[in-house]
């Protein structure tokens, strides 16, 4: 799989424009007039050290004004905002603007100018169809910090499903183009014969001359879902399947020589999809297409992975679907909601719970995402494969011992870091709520801590440690102590 990058772009606050003599665009015949830089100043906290809420730094990328006067971008342009700028073709002036809408799951957001007549006289751009293979494409943006809009050309090269960095997680449909694609070029509209067909969003770290785009299912289906005020997401099911690439699997399944499908392994039991479908279940079609064995099915001249069908659907739809169960044909409608999966955290500040120089954390996404748990193999049990050992229950989550602030009082914890908390004074921990509830409720001299899969059990002297707590967290700069 190809290493991907975000085309949005850090800005260098000091040192000189690298293309301040560079000439404008040449005309677009009025298209670059509602192409506009968007200047982000952004604030993400550090989950490494929880109560850091991080450094501003600034970026940079490109939007597009669209109908009801407002203007397309990605949503890692405009994430984690704390001051929005955008800035007109031919214009010196920056126009203060505000988010309207975030899709982190798809990577798109809208933007509008505090002053709604910033946009009077700009033509929206035209949204247009989906490009076939082939196609020659014209994308436009602002790339590595320009001031001046940046034209390039090129030919659509692959249609596929294909995961988002922006998320962390989330896949969907994506046109792949050799079109020239920088950082800065994120948000930018990507055009065949002067209508919109995709929004640039990420490049090809591996690959020469790759980029990709968002196409217009995709961004069509994130405008229609905001049209209430509420962003809702994309749906997902939620199941694990396995391809039936064998004959014999296929025979064991009781298919017909004609039949194709793959096998049902697993239901999450938190999505609406479980107790309709069921392992060992036969998934036939979804919306009417015929599922191959490795997952695909048949559209835009090629063939996609089944995650492409769920994108034509809303948050609380029905999706018809056709299964063999035990030799028999069904036809099911299955509802579908938001991912129970969690993206990557945007927005928000991390939580934790430090006591006695203890930090603890709740073992989610971001925390995963940032720490990296691939070589611990506990965490990554309790995080992704835990659930999979009760089917049919929802299994909580847990809280992780993220660091230890070292001091005299804590000296003897063996632990240092990345442990799973699984009692506290003989209480069963599943957040930070059950955490501090047994940290303050305990009248009794000790304070005891076990871990989960390590043979190490922790003793604090509780009036010592409540002594030290305060000293410990000035010591460390630690402000507050919790924010659960």
């Amino acid at each position: 799989m190809s290493i991907v990058i975000l085309l949005s772009t850090a800005l260098c606050l000091a040192g000189p424009n690298p293309d301040a003599a560079e000439p404008p665009a040449p005309q677009l015949g009025g298209l670059e007039r509602s192409v506009v830089r968007l200047t982000n100043t952004s604030q993400r906290a550090d989950w490494q050290i929880p109560w850091n809420p991080g450094h501003p730094r600034v970026g940079q990328g490109s939007g597009f004004v669209i109908e009801g006067g407002r203007i397309l971008t990605n949503a890692h342009v405009v994430a984690d905002s704390k001051d929005l700028v955008i800035h007109l073709h031919d214009d010196a002036n920056p126009y203060p603007a505000r988010i309207v809408a975030l899709g982190h799951d798809c990577d798109l957001a809208l933007v509008e100018p505090v002053d709604p007549t910033v946009l009077e006289g700009l033509e929206p751009l035209a949204l247009g169809d989906f490009p076939s293979q082939g196609d020659e494409v014209l994308t436009l943006g602002f790339p590595a910090g320009g001031r001046w809009l940046s034209t390039t050309r090129g030919t659509v090269s692959r249609i596929d499903v294909i995961s988002s960095v922006h998320s962390g997680g989330s896949s969907h449909l994506a046109v792949q183009t050799d079109a020239a694609i920088n950082p800065g070029n994120s948000g930018g509209p990507v055009m065949k014969d002067r209508e919109v067909v995709g929004v640039a969003f990420q490049a090809s770290a591996r690959l020469e001359n790759v980029g990709y785009f968002i196409p217009m299912p995709v961004v069509n289906h994130f405008l229609e879902d905001v049209s209430d005020g509420q962003y809702d997401g994309f749906p997902r099911l939620d199941m694990f399947v396995a391809n039936l690439d064998s004959p014999a699997a296929r025979r064991r399944a009781g298919m017909d020589e004609a039949e194709t499908g793959v096998r049902i392994d697993f239901v999450h039991p938190a999505s609406p999809a479980h107790g309709l479908l069921k392992p060992e279940d036969i998934l036939l079609s979804l919306d009417g297409e015929a599922l191959a064995n490795d997952g695909t099915f048949r559209a835009h001249e090629q063939r996609l992975q089944l995650e492409a069908i769920l994108d034509r659907f809303h948050v609380g739809d029905a999706i018809p679907a056709r299964v063999l169960r035990a030799g028999e044909r069904l036809d099911l409608t299955l509802p579908v909601g938001p991912s129970v999966y969690p993206d990557r955290a945007y927005e928000t500040l991390p939580t934790y719970v430090v006591y006695a120089g203890l930090v603890f954390v709740p073992l989610e996404r971001e925390y995963v995402q940032v720490m990296g748990i691939s070589k611990n193999h506990d965490l990554l049990w309790e995080y992704a494969y835990k659930q999979l050992e009760t089917p049919g229950e929802v299994v909580p989550g847990r809280v992780v011992m993220l660091r230890r602030l070292d001091h005299a009082v804590n000296a003897t914890v063996g632990l240092s870091a990345n442990v799973v908390l699984e009692r506290v004074n003989g209480q069963e921990i599943f957040d930070l709520e059950d955490l501090v509830t047994a940290l303050d409720d305990n009248q009794d001299r000790y304070q005891v801590f076990d871990f989960a899969y390590v043979d190490h059990l922790v003793v604090l002297d509780r009036e010592a440690a409540d002594a030290a707590h305060q000293d410990i967290l000035e010591l460390y700069a630690v402000t507050p102590d919790r924010r659960p």
